[in-house]
């Protein structure tokens, strides 16, 4: 019973999970159900830019990392700060959102992937599983890069760590090698990268612009 009496009394002060419950149970069905499409007629997000970017395949581990900085980020704030929850699921969901109706009124793909994987042993396993479960469409803008532009945002705006030098190496850091990542393991273009950067610029100053001060006056009334 004692177990039971404290998840009762964790979710008494965590309602705000639902927010994120609720999305994903609308995301995660319109995401694999427009991956189910036939890519042939979807447009070519390819550009001169990248042939000249290599294939690295040491970058797959930088792109696994994704997982761990946005699951890490989200809960963060979900622990530490309902108001920055809030705002990590405007930014993180908003965008998505975003990119999933881009996704299905314009659908692209970017099939660049080596023949050949190289690399070693553990950099191959990840590189056949993300070719794998990850198919080559619906890339533009990448989710991949407008999470961890927006996870960035969030952790250096954070009361926690607004004025922490470290943070910021660490968050931007981070974003950077994500992006970066995504082109050198061929699974994004550049231009995907480009547009993940602007659509993330559009919510920084949504959360905390409008966002912010409708909270901030629910709070003072």
């Amino acid at each position: 019973m004692k177990m039971l009496d404290k998840i009762n009394d964790f979710y008494k002060t965590h309602k705000h999970i639902w927010v994120a419950i609720v999305y994903f149970m609308l995301y995660l069905p319109w995401y694999f159900g427009i991956q189910q499409r036939n890519p042939s007629g979807f447009f070519d997000m390819n550009i001169a830019l990248d042939h000249m970017i290599p294939f690295v395949p040491g970058f797959i581990l930088i792109y696994m990392y994704w997982f761990l900085f946005v699951f890490g980020t989200g809960l963060f704030t979900f622990l530490e700060n309902k108001e920055e929850f809030y705002k990590f699921c405007l930014i993180m969901f908003g965008g998505m959102t975003v990119c999933l109706i881009i996704f299905t009124i314009f659908p692209t793909t970017f099939n660049y992937r080596p023949d050949i994987l190289t690399g070693n042993a553990l950099e191959r396993f990840f590189l056949h599983l993300v070719y794998g479960v990850d198919k080559p469409t619906n890339v533009f803008p990448s989710i991949h890069v407008y999470n961890s532009i927006g996870c960035a945002i969030i952790l250096t705006h954070s009361e926690k760590f607004k004025n922490s030098k470290f943070m910021f190496i660490f968050a931007w850091l981070s974003a950077i090698l994500i992006t970066l990542s995504t082109m050198y393991v061929k699974q994004h273009s550049v231009m995907d990268a480009v547009a993940a950067i602007i659509i993330a610029i559009v919510f920084y100053y949504v959360t905390y612009g409008p966002f912010d001060r409708y909270r901030q006056s629910k709070k003072k009334s």
